[in-house]
């Protein structure tokens, strides 16, 4: 995960790109879709979700079709940083849920991961 810019001003906006690189033998759902969801944080951030594949189960003829191929890309979401922010460090707490299927088994489920997102408030 990366945050740009690292330090920003207090009514100011960042950038945060989530990369999820799966292991080997590993396939990434792109229905039900990935999200990211950044709750609301009162006098530091408004709520962001962002969300990455589609709505819609593919055709029962055509499964491989709901697997991102070559990788995942990037989900970038932007947090509206309040103007009464306090300067300083801050974690921003979000979650971030996906399905997932190994690839030898053939067993897949959801799967949910808890974020961290550091920022600071010049």
């Amino acid at each position: 995960m990366t945050v740009s810019p690292a330090a920003l001003g207090a009514g100011s906006e960042a950038r945060v790109t989530v990369r999820l690189e799966p292991k080997p033998g590993i396939k990434m759902n792109k229905y039900p879709k990935i999200k990211v969801q950044i709750p609301a944080v009162p006098g530091l951030v408004e709520a962001a979700e962002q969300s990455l594949g589609n709505a819609a189960a593919p055709p029962p003829d055509q499964l491989d079709a709901n697997y991102f191929h070559g990788g995942v890309d990037p989900l970038t979401l932007t947090l509206h940083v309040d103007p009464q922010a306090a300067k300083g460090p801050h974690e921003i707490h979000g979650k971030l849920s996906y399905f997932y299927c190994v690839a030898a088994s053939g067993y897949c489920a959801p799967a949910k991961a808890e974020l961290t997102i550091p920022v600071t408030i010049r």
